[in-house]
């Protein structure tokens, strides 16, 4: 047993007494405690007043009466459009008309003023031109016609690639020889990721003004003249119509790709856009001085907390005369710091996306000449496209970082016990899913391979490794079809569907449900240890706070001169209280010295005073006695196997004799202690044996009691060695302190 903790021990116990020192300063840890809580509660809420600014139901509107006009209500849709032919037919039926609107003739009446800005219709308009836009690629790269068909087909066209982006003039020529088609390089704007291909922001280029007459002669003119051809891999249809009552820039983008096959792709995308999207202030609104001040006011929290968590890890210790920088690399091994820094530099990139927006969108304006017949692509084209990139950049910044900054919060609410157990289960399990995320990326890589490999000419959702991989994880969240893959291969596309099934749902998913199974019953059990000190340390804050509240404001005098006779009455309560606690305690206090006494006992030994007796055999009797037997008679001494003297002895008799005995005694002899008996009996053949076996076993008991008497000794002599040691070292330290002392007097003495 290790001797109880002392008043000494305690005061040379570093870690005990630094407990100590942080329950007494209760107070402060609490106020430091609220008040970090309370900070992020406020970053929390501000980051979401952010993210959910932007009036998502009338953009929402804007965009849904723009699809309206220009697809689904149009009269050709865009998924009506797969060819050439359909294409210009799309384009004189539908788009033409949402554009210019379906009354024409007012263009064209005597005296028809060209409008600065068109109107699409009611508060639209179109902002700025439009542009028509085409890449072509170049004949016999990335392809090649057998040689048996190359006298009927001399030109092959292949996908688009950079490689194979058509850069030279065609088209008819005018009188000095030149095409009238020429390629025009973007000085600005982001490549665009289409469906089939990445294409890049330049292209063969005809804008189209609010002068309708001119536009339309010049398409028709386009379309006689071969614009679009076999050659053609891409067309975009990209214009800005801005919303004077909303205050909202819709940049539409319609895109036609074009495969090697033949097939055609429509896509029609649409970016909303605010004025503070634009520039800092917006429209100089209130409203945009006050979402300007507030993102300042995040990114000052930003900095705070990129300081706080940059202190954690990097420190500076002092070597001799120089300061050295210093680094601990075990902050990295914590999941939940990655996380903090994940977020904040997703924030930081968030801030400088915007402030690249902002520049971008400074060179964009919108000019109106006199003439639009001398308007020129390069100066009156406005593009807002990549500062529509940048805005969708960023709203997938801030809805990633909103996920992130909600999960966070758990770490300050972590006095609900669950939510305590939850973060233990993820800082236990770190290893352990890193091991099951390497293990399940092998997997699915493989799995994706197989897929794509055996049914990619086959399906077209399997056709690359990204969309086999996109299908494969539709399929774990069960939004999928299997079907397809069995009606193309029924005995294969089986086989692997089994295998996927096993591999991933029967193994590596139950694996990832084991692990964390495991490690929640782990963190339960330290978690429930550490419950019950944190609630301790939690009680002794509040009753500091109490304390110094009482202190300070007098509290308990207040209440005592208000009513007196209430705090007479709790104080009596309090006293009687306290008094049956102290009765209940005194009581479990005995109860437990009494066990302890026993335990004691038995943790001696050899060396406990009652080695060597053992508890007395009862005998059998029907005899009623008010004898009461004392402690002393409950045992006997320990013989070995000789417990009676009936066992020396040669027993004989008839049966009148034991009938006699048990009358008169209520006995049975045979129980009866040797000292009962008169005269003298003979002894048994194995009386002898039976003797020196007792007295063999009287010996070892006599050995082992005194190793056990030893033993008892040298525990107590080594407790003893620990407490002197205790106090050499409390007087030690008092005597430096003393001689601290005497020198610090000295030195004042010399001084006056």
């Amino acid at each position: 047993m290790s001797a109880p903790t002392s008043g000494l021990a305690i005061l040379v116990d570093e870690k005990r007494v630094n407990e100590l020192l942080q329950q007494k300063s209760g107070l402060k840890a609490l106020l430091r405690s609220t008040f970090n809580t309370v900070l992020f509660v406020c970053f929390l809420l501000l980051f979401t007043s952010l993210a959910l600014s932007e009036p998502r139901y009338k953009m929402r509107a804007f965009e849904g009466y723009l699809r309206r006009r220009f697809d689904t209500s149009a009269a050709i849709a865009l998924a009506d459009v797969s060819s050439v032919e359909s294409f210009w037919q799309y384009h004189n039926a539908s788009f033409m008309p949402a554009i210019y609107g379906e009354d024409t003739a007012k263009y064209s009446y005597p005296g028809a003023v060209i409008p600065t800005w068109l109107q699409v219709e009611g508060p639209n308009y179109l902002y700025g031109m439009g542009r028509l836009r085409i890449l072509n690629i170049q004949p016999n790269v990335d392809c090649q016609v057998a040689q048996q068909f190359r006298n009927y087909f001399p030109n092959c066209y292949g996908p688009f690639t950079a490689q194979a982006l058509d850069q030279d003039p065609y088209g008819p020529t005018n009188g000095d020889g030149v095409a009238s088609f020429s390629y025009y390089r973007g000085t600005s704007g982001e490549n665009y990721e289409g469906t089939l291909a990445t294409y890049p922001s330049g292209g063969y280029v005809q804008i189209f003004t609010p002068d309708y007459l001119t536009t339309n002669a010049m398409f028709q003119i386009m379309r006689t003249d071969g614009f679009i051809s076999e050659k053609t891999r891409v067309i975009f249809l990209e214009f800005v119509i801005y919303n004077f009552n909303l205050g909202l820039y819709a940049v539409c983008r319609i895109v036609f790709e074009i495969a090697a096959a033949g097939d055609w792709t429509q896509t029609f995308n649409i970016d909303i856009l605010l004025q503070r999207n634009l520039q800092p202030l917006g429209a100089g609104t209130t409203e945009d001085w006050l979402f300007l001040i507030l993102e300042a006011a995040l990114v000052l929290f930003v900095l705070r907390y990129v300081l706080e968590e940059a202190s954690e890890f990097i420190g500076f210790e002092t070597k001799g005369t120089r300061m050295q920088l210093s680094i601990k690399w075990d902050y990295f091994l914590d999941a939940w710091n990655i996380l903090d820094w994940f977020n904040l530099i997703m924030m930081i990139i968030t801030v400088c996306y915007k402030i690249d927006t902002w520049s971008k969108a400074g060179g964009l304006f919108v000019t109106s000449p006199s003439d639009w017949n001398d308007v020129t692509q390069d100066l009156y084209a406005s593009n807002f496209h990549s500062v529509a990139a940048n805005v969708r950049q960023i709203q997938s910044l801030v809805a990633f970082n909103t996920i992130l900054t909600w999960f966070k919060a758990v770490k300050y609410i972590n006095i609900i016990p669950y939510v305590t157990t939850f973060m233990q289960t993820v800082s236990i399990s770190q290893q352990n899913l890193c091991s099951w995320i390497a293990v399940f990326l092998s997997s699915l890589a493989g799995f994706v391979l197989a897929f794509s490999t055996a049914f990619g000419g086959d399906v077209s959702v399997l056709r690359t490794p990204f969309q086999a991989f996109i299908f494969i994880m539709l399929t774990i969240l069960g939004n999928s079809d299997m079907k397809v893959i069995y009606d193309v291969a029924p005995f294969l596309g089986s086989l692997l569907i089994v295998m996927y099934v096993v591999g991933i749902f029967f193994v590596i998913m139950n694996l990832f449900y084991a692990i964390i199974v495991s490690t929640l019953s782990d963190a339960k059990i330290e978690e429930d240890a550490k419950q019950k000190k944190k609630w301790a340390v939690l009680r002794d804050r509040l009753s500091d706070t109490w304390k110094a509240l009482n202190h300070g404001g007098k509290l308990e005098k207040q209440f005592r001169a208000c009513v007196p006779g209430l705090y007479s009455r709790l104080l009596k309560r309090r006293k009687k209280v306290e008094q049956h606690e102290k009765a209940r305690d005194d009581m479990v206090l005995a109860k437990q010295m009494k066990v302890k006494m026993q335990d004691s006992t038995i943790a001696l030994g050899p060396g406990s005073s009652t080695w060597g007796r053992r508890p007395k055999r009862q005998l059998a009797t029907v005899a009623i006695e008010d004898k009461v037997e004392s402690d002393s008679e409950g045992s006997e001494p320990d013989l070995g196997p000789l417990r009676t003297m009936d066992q020396l002895r040669d027993q004989s008799g008839d049966m009148n004799d034991f009938m006699q005995t048990f009358a008169s005694t209520g006995s049975f002899p045979m129980l009866k202690d040797a000292g009962t008996t008169d005269g003298q009996e003979d002894l048994k053949d194995d009386a002898v044996d039976l003797v020196i076996d007792a007295t063999r076993h009287i010996a070892n008991g006599i050995v082992e009691r005194t190793r056990g008497a030893r033993g008892v000794l040298l525990h107590e002599m080594q407790e003893s060695m620990e407490v002197l040691n205790n106090v050499s070292t409390v007087l030690e330290v008092l005597g430096k302190r003393t001689r601290d002392l005497e020198a610090q007097q000295r030195q004042i003495l010399k001084n006056l």
